[in-house]
């Protein structure tokens, strides 16, 4: 039965590899390279910072829920470059195969709250501890060399994607409006 499963999820990954590798051909002529840095987007201005953060509330409660964001999640240095509705095409045509944008685990986890304080639901007995699965905070740029890197989590594998600068961006400031 173990390996009937296993020969099922290779199967299922080898369908997703082959989508994700006609989708990223057509996707742009020139894509930018995986390791090619993205530092014109990582400068954060502290009005950047200042302008992401929502007053604080009067009751406790409202408090909680509108307490600043610590500056990694609140660092839109990316998303702010891009455009959600493009971004909301590329998940549909990259992403939407391993990931829903709600809670919903497919393959991969529901990405809705993945830059909130309480981040994304994972499967029960997964804990990255508010961490990327590669040990690393979520942060834009982070969870931006973690799709163009890919990589293993407790969940599963993680395939690199080759998306250009402006595609990221784009994906970021999507990824922003799941709640």
């Amino acid at each position: 039965m173990k390996r009937l499963l296993y020969g099922i999820y290779a199967l299922t990954l080898l369908a997703i590899l082959a989508a994700c590798g006609s989708a990223n051909q057509t996707s742009s002529p020139n894509p930018a390279p995986v390791s090619e840095p993205i530092a014109s987007f990582q400068q954060t201005t502290s009005s950047d910072q200042a302008s992401s953060n929502p007053p604080s509330g009067s009751s406790d409660n409202v408090a909680a829920l509108e307490a600043p964001l610590p500056p990694a999640l609140a660092d839109n240095s990316l998303s702010a470059q891009g455009d959600a509705n493009r971004g909301k095409t590329i998940f549909a045509s990259s992403c939407a195969a391993c990931h829903s944008t709600s809670t919903n685990v497919v393959l991969g986890p529901g990405l809705a709250g993945l830059f909130s304080v309480e981040g994304p639901a994972l499967p029960d007995g997964v804990d990255y501890k508010g961490l990327l699965p590669n040990g690393k905070e979520r942060s834009e740029a982070n969870v931006a060399e973690w799709i163009r890197k890919g990589g293993s989590g407790s969940i599963g594998y993680m395939p690199p994607m080759s998306l250009t600068d402006e595609q990221i961006a784009d994906l970021m400031a999507y990824l922003r409006t799941l709640e």
